[in-house]
């Protein structure tokens, strides 16, 4: 019975994001134009297409709250679209710019750090938002969720920041819905890079003006890759051999079977437009 429950709230939470986001299309018929890059370097210019399929299996994907797939049409309306996994894509950009993204907002794909019981460095490859890009890595926002009440427990939706190091296998979370974050990323680093673990701990959680350096890390959440920039001076860069493994042929057995190998070709169905 919670089973079928589960279903039907996704199932409508699915259709609401279509017609959520065909409302929003209606008023400017370019906001969901986008240039996609894939993982092979060609690009694909189109519209971010949001029909129920693939509502539904980005609802039911194992990565929870983090999208792994898209749906992409020559047309803003109608006519054939193609759906693509997030192994399949590098980027995608919106090419209306905003006061924020003059350049038009990005999404990438990454994998990102979602841990489990025992499993606190399991990741999956997903599409997150990019908000800033160095040479030495990215910081990304993603939504996540956390826990609330005791017996009675509420899920809640919150916006995750994170940081992916250049050379690390994921991005790791910095910030949970406003609270600092950054324990699972120390303990990467631990065997990673222990330098740099150092580093980031003691500026930002145990110096005597880590309280401050984490206010100022909350505004300018790219300060971390600026830490990382002066680590980089007098130490090897972090080379972990599981970065990017699912498209070097190492992804594990359970990530195989939920990525497809192939984009899809999908016929014209009821759909709108993904929301930026």
């Amino acid at each position: 019975m919670a089973m079928k429950l589960k279903f039907l709230l996704y199932t409508a939470i699915a259709l609401a994001s279509v017609t959520t986001a065909s409302a929003k299309e209606d008023e400017n018929p370019e906001s969901n134009h986008v240039v996609v890059t894939l993982a092979d370097g060609s690009t694909v210019d189109g519209y971010l297409r949001n029909d129920f399929k693939t509502g539904l299996k980005n609802f039911f994907s194992k990565t929870g709250t983090i999208k792994q797939y898209i749906n992409i049409g020559k047309e803003r309306k109608g006519g054939e679209t193609k759906r693509y996994s997030a192994k399949d894509v590098k980027e995608y950009r919106f090419t209306e710019a905003t006061e924020a993204f003059p350049e038009g907002a990005v999404f990438v794909s990454e994998y990102i750090n979602t841990p489990a019981m025992f499993k606190p460095h399991k990741c999956k490859r997903g599409f997150a938002q990019e908000l800033n890009r160095t040479d030495c890595g990215k910081i990304l926002k993603w939504t996540g969720t956390v826990q609330e009440g005791g017996r009675n427990v509420r899920i809640r939706y919150v916006p995750v920041i994170g940081v992916k190091f250049n050379g690390a296998k994921a991005t790791y979370s910095l910030f949970i819905d406003g609270n600092h974050s950054n324990a699972l990323l120390l303990n990467y680093l631990k065997k990673q890079a222990p330098e740099l673990k150092k580093v980031i701990e003691q500026y930002f959680n145990k110096g005597k003006d880590a309280k401050m350096h984490r206010k100022e890390l909350a505004e300018n959440p790219s300060i971390i890759l600026d830490l990382y920039a002066q680590y980089l001076r007098d130490h090897e860069p972090i080379n972990d051999p599981e970065e990017d493994k699912d498209r070097k042929g190492l992804a594990d057995d359970d990530e195989e079977e939920e990525e497809e190998s192939a984009p899809e070709e999908n016929g014209d169905s009821s759909e709108g437009n993904n929301k930026k």
